[in-house]
């Protein structure tokens, strides 16, 4: 058992409470309040008055599918195939990318592990903690989202082989085509689930990996996590969602400013940026912090995205920093990197604040989070100190 005393704890749902104490056992906060009782045989962490909050989540990015220093070994991008829905991105992971113990030291200890965008379906991506001392207690959720990819990438990717999909136009097509097969796959299925045993046994189900995953999208059981940086591509997105009936996030979401009406009004979730950093392509135009105050303002669930390896992963507070600079208010800010992040990840009822029975992940501030020069005194992930060196 641990406990973090003299802390001012940013609960990030219920407030600040000043000289705290957060009590932690089995990984989970046990309790935590300015009266908590603490056990003699717990071991006592005194935070002198520091600011504790929850671990910063990332929502969308691409460290350990390839390494720092080892981008000739990337495993994000499966470019042989504009459709592999199949594919897990907990098969391409490396624990080892020294980037994700920099995140850990720098307060972000979760985050969205995905594919890149380089096909129309990429494959299913998974939630992770930065830090753990085995592979799989790094695991929160090993199938947490289907990665889809609309605009510039795939276009270009397969256009450039004179392949299809080489337009958006073709994009949309092939995600129709996906979706009308996987349901056709599903009613077959549904069928050969009614015949007696016996006609079962004659004939085994021929089972196609990548409908069956697309089938999964189609029930409900994941969301889509759909790549898209302009409006238009935004806007067809939903077009197609509106006639396959699933739930999706979008990711980047440079243009949403332009189409704030048309998310709030479906309560599309958005997970925006990177927004620190040159306007490489013509899809990056209107990249600004500003999308993400008026989305904020819009009433969306609002994350921001290093999209690491494009900015790297363990400067995320800067982000939300840089968003403040541009007008967000520093609570928003925080909820961008914690309680709403979890929410757009289905894990709000685990991660996000500091509250009873979420996990412990926590970090231990010399100052404001939100202020760039401000060092991690010291992180925990289920309870567990980030080990100060690798």
């Amino acid at each position: 058992m641990l406990a973090l005393t003299h802390a001012e704890i940013e609960t990030i749902t219920k407030g600040r409470i000043a000289d705290g104490t957060i009590l932690i056992d089995k990984g989970r906060i046990r309790a935590v309040g300015r009266a908590v009782k603490v056990p003699a045989s717990a071991e006592v962490f005194d935070c002198g008055g520091r600011l504790v909050t929850p671990g910063f989540i990332e929502a969308h990015s691409h460290a350990g599918m390839a390494e720092d220093g080892h981008f000739h070994d990337a495993d994000y991008n499966e470019m042989t195939d504009p459709v592999t829905p199949h594919l897990l991105a907990i098969d391409g992971f490396k624990p080892s990318d020294r980037a994700l113990l920099e995140a850990a030291q720098a307060g972000v200890t979760t985050m969205y592990l995905t594919q890149g965008s380089a096909n129309v379906f990429c494959g299913i991506g998974a939630t992770i903690k930065t830090w753990a001392p085995s592979f799989d207690a790094r695991i929160v959720n090993p199938q947490a989202g289907l990665k889809m990819a609309m605009g510039e990438n795939p276009k270009r990717v397969y256009g450039s082989r004179n392949q299809r999909p080489g337009t958006r136009m073709a994009i949309a097509a092939v995600m129709r085509e996906t979706f009308t097969a996987a349901g056709n796959y599903v009613q077959k299925r549904q069928a050969y689930d009614r015949k007696s045993a016996k006609d079962r046994a004659k004939e085994p189900f021929a089972v196609d990996l990548k409908l069956a995953a697309v089938a999964r999208l189609l029930a409900g059981e994941l969301p889509a996590r759909c790549h898209a940086h302009r409006s238009i591509d935004m806007l067809t997105f939903m077009r197609v969602a509106d006639e396959f009936g699933f739930r999706y996030v979008f990711e980047h979401a440079t243009e949403a400013i332009d189409i704030l009406d048309a998310l709030a009004q479906r309560q599309v979730p958005v997970v925006i940026g990177p927004t620190m950093g040159s306007r490489s392509k013509l899809e990056l135009h209107n990249r600004s912090f500003e999308t993400v105050v008026r989305a904020v303002e819009a009433g969306l669930t609002v994350a921001i995205t290093t999209d690491h390896q494009v900015t790297p992963l363990q400067y995320l507070p800067v982000f939300a920093a840089l968003a403040v600079r541009a007008g967000l208010s520093e609570a928003d800010a925080l909820r961008t990197l914690t309680i709403h992040p979890a929410t757009i990840l289905g894990l709000a009822k685990r991660l996000g604040s500091i509250e009873r029975g979420k996990d412990a992940d926590l970090v231990v501030w010399e100052g404001d989070p939100l202020d760039v020069r401000t060092r991690v005194h010291r992180s925990f992930i289920a309870g567990e100190p980030v080990p100060a060196e690798a």
